[in-house]
């Protein structure tokens, strides 16, 4: 059985009953809708986090939603010996809020989009040594993967079992680590700066050295005196 998370994306949720049918009204069914704790799929004993191309975007930097990639992937490969991240589609959508954006502009938030998830994949083995990790043309790629790995599981007579409650992440999704990264700093600088002075009131004293920050967490000197300028006193002029 296929158990899909009820919070995913309907119209794949509704690909895949159609290809593999419904096991909460036909007996026959290999696919089931259900709230999962952890993860959008289960598969046998895999567990999978699955991301449309832009999602996968907004989520590395938290637009629109509570938690970050970084914290979901945590969970995950904390909840499954076989964890799996699947992105699929290609094309960048960038969306401007309240106006028809130029070419230029359009194209160069493609650019940055394109960085932000280069960036994002050269550390994913580092930061997940066990994690899975596919990217796939097309949702119906997507919802193909899935009944094709299904069927090879019941061949191999691999029986699913809901994950056990995953731990919260120290450092995901904090918001600490967001108030640092609007100074231009990645997630995992931001996470490497709190973990060596432990709070952002220690990282905020007046003796905390620019030199020391940039040496922890490999930020330059603009970065550093960003986040210090923290400390400054609030003024709308």
């Amino acid at each position: 059985m296929l158990l899909m998370d009820d919070r995913e994306n309907d119209r794949l949720i509704h690909k895949v009953l159609m290809d593999m049918g419904d096991g909460n009204v036909n007996p026959k069914g290999q696919a089931r809708v259900q709230r999962l704790n952890v993860g959008d799929y289960i598969l046998g004993d895999w567990g999978i986090e699955a991301k449309e191309i832009n999602d996968l975007y907004r989520s590395i930097l938290g637009i629109g939603r509570s938690r970050t990639i970084v914290g979901q992937l945590t969970d995950l490969c904390a909840s499954f010996d076989k964890p799996f991240l699947v992105v699929y589609n290609h094309e960048l959508k960038p969306w401007f809020h309240g106006r028809r954006p130029t070419a230029r502009e359009i194209s160069e938030e493609r650019q940055r989009m394109r960085a932000v998830i280069k960036s994002f994949l050269l550390t994913l083995h580092q930061r997940f040594p066990n994690l899975r990790y596919m990217h796939l043309n097309t949702m119906d790629d997507f919802v193909e993967w899935l009944s094709t790995n299904h069927r090879q599981n019941l061949i191999a007579g691999v029986k699913h079992a809901l994950p056990k409650a995953a731990p919260k992440p120290i450092y995901a999704d904090d918001p600490r680590v967001k108030a640092l990264m609007v100074r231009k700093v990645r997630q995992e600088q931001a996470e490497a700066l709190l973990k060596h002075y432990g709070s952002l009131t220690v990282l905020l004293r007046k003796g905390t050295r620019q030199k020391d920050m940039m040496q922890v967490a490999g930020i330059n000197r603009k970065q550093a005196k960003a986040i210090l300028a923290l400390r400054d006193d609030f003024s709308k002029a």
